[in-house]
């Protein structure tokens, strides 16, 4: 048996749209990847459809071959490998890029509602500095926040507690 590496990267609009903020991945499959053509295609740009690109990087021998080339040449920088429950019967594993898995700004609001009280009278230097403990704490809880999502947030939570005391 050959095992296969895709990898699929979402390249369209709103990449932070909930459905769109964990989709990159790495594939290991048993099944060859097929171009735009459908001709098999193991290494290269295989076409971008639904706005998903998608690539290969190889064919190899063994499962434990494939997981290692993504661990030590594609995800160098981190990595997280999700739980098989849902994927296809040729997709034997996902890995997604980064530690942590993102998210998303409705969930990231709710967190912090539980976390930190930010005031109406909190000023910018206040919300940076509060920004850089918070995505230090979702870290410690296995989440991701990206700066600028992390300060959208806060500037959020303040200025729904500016129209709380303007009632």
């Amino acid at each position: 048996m050959k095992y296969y590496i895709v990898e699929k990267h979402y390249s369209g609009s709103n990449p932070r749209d909930v459905k769109h903020i964990d989709f990159n991945r790495f594939e290991v499959t048993t099944k060859p990847p097929r171009d735009k053509e459908k001709r098999i295609c193991v290494k290269g740009w295989l076409g971008t459809v639904d706005e998903v690109d998608r690539y290969a990087h190889g064919v190899y021998d063994s499962l434990a071959a494939a997981q290692h080339y993504i661990q030590t040449r594609l995800l160098t920088w981190g990595f997280r490998r999700d739980p098989d429950d849902d994927l296809p019967p040729d997709v034997l594993a996902v890995y997604r890029p980064g530690r942590y898995p993102p998210i998303t700004d409705d969930a990231l609001i709710q967190w912090l509602e539980y976390r930190i009280e930010v005031s109406a009278d909190d000023d910018d230097k206040t919300l940076e500095r509060q920004a850089d403990t918070m995505i230090y704490e979702l870290q410690q809880e296995g989440r991701r926040s990206y700066r600028s999502q992390m300060r959208d947030a806060l500037e959020f939570l303040r200025d729904y507690a500016r129209e709380e005391r303007d009632d």
